[in-house]
């Protein structure tokens, strides 16, 4: 892929069950202090690479997952960046894997009520499809799809997009040309953010 703007990729803050471990998917939890305080460096960052750049803030094409962590992260980090989010998109595709059944338990919960299942997860992690829920095989084609149309929009302007962590291991890997295995294993930072561009991707440490 070789888009001529930058396509900044975010995830959301820490939140109150990131803090305990326990799997939202297609729930959701209030970010915690700590991750509002990310979500503002995020976005202060942000705001300096654009500037290094010589990219103005109106310029920026702002598009989100609709869940409730990732818009309270887009506004604060938003707001942090001088971005005005009128113009903002929720696309439904950039929505977190959910894991069915399994959302809003631990690991530990979940291990009591299926004995041997988490282990079954970590050898099969790119087909395992929990109960009810989505595989990362499932996600990867609405993954591609809103990759596609990403890059198509920064064609034209510079792009910030704040998704999840799952998610944006489909969305990176992808644009990276990652196989499967390789995909499952990138990492899902909530202090620092990734530019793609021109085929290269940059991550970028928030200070």
């Amino acid at each position: 892929m070789n888009n001529p703007h930058p396509i900044y990729l975010f995830r959301h803050g820490r939140t109150e069950w990131n803090a305990i471990e326990r799997i939202q998917g297609a729930l959701d939890s209030s970010l915690t202090e700590h991750g509002r305080a990310q979500a503002r460096a995020l976005g202060a960052t942000l705001r300096d690479e654009l500037g290094v750049a010589g990219i103005a803030t109106r310029d920026v094409a702002i598009v989100a997952s609709p869940l409730g962590r990732v818009r309270q992260t887009v506004e604060i980090a938003c707001a942090a960046a001088g971005i005005d989010l009128a113009g903002c998109r929720f696309d439904d595709r950039l929505r977190e894997v959910t894991w069915g059944h399994w959302d809003g338990m631990t690991r530990a919960e979940i291990e009591r009520r299926s004995p041997g299942a988490l282990a079954e997860r970590n050898d099969l992690k790119w087909q395992h499809q929990p109960p009810g829920g989505e595989s990362y095989a499932m996600a990867a084609p609405r993954a591609w799809a809103v990759l596609v149309d990403l890059v198509k929009l920064a064609a034209g302007r510079p792009v910030a997009a704040f998704s999840h962590g799952a998610v944006g291991r489909l969305l990176r890997g992808t644009y990276a040309g990652l196989s499967p295995d390789e995909i499952v294993t990138l990492d899902e930072p909530q202090d620092a953010f990734f530019r793609l561009q021109a085929g290269t991707i940059t991550r970028i440490a928030a200070t």
